[in-house]
């Protein structure tokens, strides 16, 4: 049997309130903040509003979606479902029927790839008036690149300027950072996405990097359900922390969660490193060239990894992996490359 069958409830109610942990830190906070001013803006305003957010995988672009679409849920009504603002995704290798479909299902059509593209459109329009659509959230944009034909980018991407015209409903677009190159093809709508915000990982290498960073440890410890202080924030598990995430939010919850659950199976009133070293070893992020265990060296030595000096030689932020600095492409290089 797991150690978690032997888990009394309230150890088990302690593991599932860790899993449901979430930290608004302050970038996060602004971002909704801006979406906020776009969605209610774009009430009084002639044009819709609309933003464009990149930002690397684990930075933070789902909680931040999630976030947002919690505060304004359905509701149900004697004639309609309202719905204030929707979440859809755009498929791999996207066509617009493929994004057209995807915004019918996410709004609840009950078939939503019938019929062509122009009365997929048609029902789209419709849809979003009637259920009082005021804002709509389309996620992966850099699917669009996946086609790797620049004549079904613009189409897709004119496609996307129309439904906003028509509807006067704007829209907020979240892609990875190489996603920009696509609206450099597209002036009509880069026109409309004169917002643009790039979330990036944490930064450790100026001081207000590493106070934003330790700060939000310090808030994370606060919902920890365990009895003693772990001090998180201290720079003995800071650092280390750091390192063994790249700097990516997703990356330091799936290690403090699963530290977090070590500790209750073993009846500990605190984390420790012992407890990070193994959630590291479980939970290892894909790509990882550390000769050690972050958490089984001291900082120092950390200090001397070549992976670590090249991360500190250049610029952080740019991706959730320590790599070399690398040529920035132009729009037709990434649309086009193979």
């Amino acid at each position: 049997m797991s150690k978690f069958g032997e888990l009394a409830n309230d150890e088990l109610d302690r593991i599932r309130w860790i899993e449901q942990i979430y930290v608004m830190y302050p970038r996060i906070r602004e971002l909704v903040e801006l979406i906020g001013e776009c969605h209610e803006a774009s009430k009084i305003t002639a044009e819709p509003q609309c933003m464009f957010l990149t930002g690397s995988s684990g930075v933070g672009k789902t909680s931040l979606i999630q976030q947002y679409l919690e505060q304004y849920p359905p509701i149900d009504e004697t004639d309609r479902t309202h719905v204030p603002v929707f979440h859809a995704e755009i498929p791999a290798k996207a066509t617009i029927k493929g994004v057209a479909t995807a915004l019918l299902d996410s709004l609840g059509d009950p078939a939503p790839d019938r019929g062509t593209t122009v009365t997929q459109g048609q029902r789209l329009a419709h849809l979003i008036e009637h259920c009082g659509v005021e804002l709509i959230l389309l996620d992966e944009f850099q699917h669009l690149i996946d086609n790797k034909t620049q004549r079904v980018v613009q189409d897709v991407s004119d496609w996307i300027k129309s439904l906003i015209n028509s509807t006067k409903v704007p829209m907020i677009l979240i892609g990875m950072p190489e996603s920009e190159a696509i609206l450099e093809t597209s002036p009509q709508l880069k026109r409309r996405f004169m917002v643009r915000r790039r979330l990036a990982p944490f930064s450790w290498k100026a001081d207000q990097g590493q106070v934003e960073f330790r700060k939000f440890l310090a808030e994370v410890e606060k919902k920890l359900p365990l009895q003693a202080a772990s001090r998180l924030a201290e720079i003995d598990l800071a650092f280390p922390l750091y390192i063994a995430s790249h700097g990516t939010a997703a990356n330091v919850m799936t290690l403090i969660k699963q530290a977090a659950r070590f500790a209750i199976q073993d009846g500990d009133h605190k984390l420790d490193a012992g407890h990070f070293a193994r959630a590291y070893e479980r939970r290892s992020i894909q790509g990882d060239e550390f000769p050690q265990n972050p958490f089984q060296v001291d900082l120092e030595a950390i200090k001397t990894w070549p992976m670590v000096q090249k991360e500190f030689e250049n610029p952080l932020g740019t991706s959730n992996r320590i790599r070399p600095k690398q040529k920035k492409l132009t729009a037709s290089e990434v649309l086009n490359r193979s």
